[in-house]
């Protein structure tokens, strides 16, 4: 007889729409676990079914509706890699992950995110451009006597920087750069740390629809560390010539996981300013002008 191990996970992310970004008010995720057994056989099937869970609109979604495009699923048993499994938001079936697991001590590490081109090396995966990103592991240890249920919490381990610039944009205005002195890109999979931390220029074009508009915004995410950190930025402004416009610096900015850090403030004219106020949206947001 063949014994088998269903695991139904439930991932509640609160998600809101702003600035044609999704956003999540919390970074929890609930996971339950129920199987049925039989002591005959030595491994089992296990099924990892992802469905997010909305609170506020009570409503179902999937990892698709939520845009996340790459799922990872490792599986350890007495710390040595089992089994990889890595589904894209095109495959059929994805946020469902079925494996086979001997009977023993597992650790299963779990990885959702829609960050640019992931790679993986060793136990790190980087992206080219990080985005939301959630992760957690989940100890289980793989026996007839196992508890029928079990419960884990799916946690947001990145940061956002938002940008918004007050004044009116001028008509020369082609790209805006934002260049954080540390910007981490990896996740240490194991840990659920970030790693990978590099001085990169970010760019954004503006369409020609913006010129003569205020309130011109753009969001960066950033793995962060678990303690969060504090970095210097410098925002430019370029022509079509790539000849700076206008720059701004900004000092000792705080990120924390979870939270947005929004800056704001006039970036063309001489008059500049720094104040700070807060948001619900995921923590309490960092919110600031220059």
């Amino acid at each position: 007889m063949k014994k088998l191990l269903f695991l139904a996970l439930a991932v509640a992310l609160l998600i809101t729409a702003c600035e044609r970004e999704h956003e999540a008010d919390r970074a929890d995720a609930e996971l339950t676990i129920e199987w049925s057994r039989d002591s005959m056989e030595h491994h089992t099937t296990i099924h990892f079914c992802i469905s997010p869970y909305s609170m506020r609109a009570m409503t179902r979604t999937t990892l698709s509706e939520l845009s996340l495009t790459d799922l990872w699923l490792f599986d350890y048993k007495n710390g040595e890699l089992q089994t990889t499994i890595h589904q894209v938001s095109t495959d059929d079936g994805f946020g469902s992950v079925s494996l086979s697991a001997d009977y023993g001590v597992h650790t299963f590490y779990f990885v959702a995110s829609r960050g640019t081109n992931p790679t993986i090396s060793g136990t790190i995966i980087s992206w080219e451009k990080p985005s939301d990103t959630f992760w957690q592991s989940v100890a289980l240890t793989v026996a007839p006597e196992t508890s029928a249920t079990q419960s884990v919490n799916l946690q947001r381990v990145v940061t956002r920087l938002r940008i918004s610039i007050t004044d009116e944009v001028p008509a020369n205005l082609k790209t805006l750069i934002v260049t954080p002195s540390t910007w981490y890109y990896g996740l240490d999979y194991l840990n659920g740390d970030a790693t990978i931390s590099q001085s990169l220029p970010r760019s954004v074009n503006v369409p020609t629809s913006y010129i003569g508009t205020t309130n011109l915004s753009t969001s960066f995410y950033c793995l962060c560390p678990a303690d969060g950190f504090e970095t210097d930025i410098i925002v430019t402004a370029q022509d079509g010539s790539s000849a700076e416009i206008a720059n701004i610096p900004l000092s000792a900015v705080p990120f924390e996981r979870n939270r947005v850090t929004s800056y704001s403030g006039s970036l063309f004219s001489t008059s500049k300013a720094l104040t700070v106020s807060a948001s619900d949206e995921w923590d309490d947001e960092y919110n600031a002008t220059w």
